[in-house]
């Protein structure tokens, strides 16, 4: 058995999200931009620019899947993204019994909390872990859905970062503005005030 500082992970976004909490009407007054503005330019920049929030806070901010691989089971596992977490969709793993077999597992053995920031994946009480194949490198798959369901419930000091680095991206379209990391420090303090705890790293 491993402790959750012990697992080697890596992840990544299987299903990125419908949903975008902006809209581009919203984007165009934050830019002060004409109302006639290229509707799907700013759809763009709202693309953008939550993305960089999502890569900043490690977070994921509307309903996205993503994947974690790790090298082992631990009582707790933390799940990348996961703030909030909203479902774990499978818990899969290659057993000793039949290693080329990726096994689903059974959901009485773990439980998801959705409570904690980041969310993660729970042994459940009075059970144990079962057998991994050894010589695999990342034999344990995890599927799960994380972020908001809707914009609205994403909280406005988040949104509000994102309506600064849209307003950047259309005032500096060339990327060559003197002061454009002096906006980027703005969306960021937006983003950085939005406190949660962080586990212990995983090893990528």
């Amino acid at each position: 058995m491993s402790t959750d500082c012990e697992i080697a992970c890596e992840w990544a976004l299987v299903t990125p999200p419908v949903l975008e909490p902006l809209d581009p009407d919203d984007a165009i007054r934050q830019a002060r931009a004409m109302p006639d503005s290229e509707v799907t330019l700013f759809q763009s920049y709202i693309v953008a620019a939550r993305q960089a929030a999502e890569n900043h806070m490690a977070r994921g901010l509307l309903t996205q899947t993503w994947k974690l691989v790790c090298s082992a089971f631990a009582d707790v596992i933390w799940l990348p993204m996961a703030a909030p977490l909203q479902s774990i969709t499978s818990v899969k793993y290659y057993n000793t019994d039949t290693p080329s077999v990726l096994t689903t597992l059974a959901t009485t053995y773990y439980q998801a909390n959705t409570t904690s920031r980041p969310g993660c994946v729970e042994r459940a009480p009075g059970q144990s872990w079962p057998s991994v194949q050894a010589d695999r490198r990342f034999p344990i798959e995890i599927t799960y859905v994380v972020g908001w369901a809707s914009a609205d419930d994403v909280p406005e000091r988040i949104k509000q970062g994102i309506r600064f680095h849209v307003a950047y991206l259309q005032y500096d379209r060339e990327g060559m503005e003197e002061y454009g990391a002096n906006s980027m420090k703005a969306a960021m303090c937006c983003w950085d005030d939005v406190v949660w705890w962080k586990p212990p790293a995983y090893t990528r």
